[in-house]
């Protein structure tokens, strides 16, 4: 993907996403759109209530399989992790 095409999709994603209407956002905390991977966890949040990712269009147009990005991290990190946590280097 070329850089351009990167940052629309970036900015796609945080402009869409539903993570400031979830029980675990802390108010204020920028930027949003945590399954995305460069815009990281949150700086902000120090506890996970409830999730909404599975309700986002985000998650769904993107057939993303993990939530709580915002504390553990993006779908391709979660992913990753799980693949090194499973012994599979």
């Amino acid at each position: 993907m070329k850089r351009d095409e990167f940052d629309a999709k970036q900015k796609y994603v945080i402009s869409n996403c539903l993570c400031t209407t979830c029980p675990t956002y802390v108010k204020g905390d920028a930027p949003t759109g945590y399954c995305f991977p460069l815009v990281g966890t949150s700086k902000s949040i120090k506890w996970e209530k409830d999730c909404i990712c599975e309700k986002c269009p985000i998650h769904k147009e993107n057939e993303l399989t993990h939530t709580f990005y915002c504390t553990r991290c993006s779908q391709l990190c979660q992913a990753y992790k799980m693949e090194i946590g499973a012994g599979h280097e």
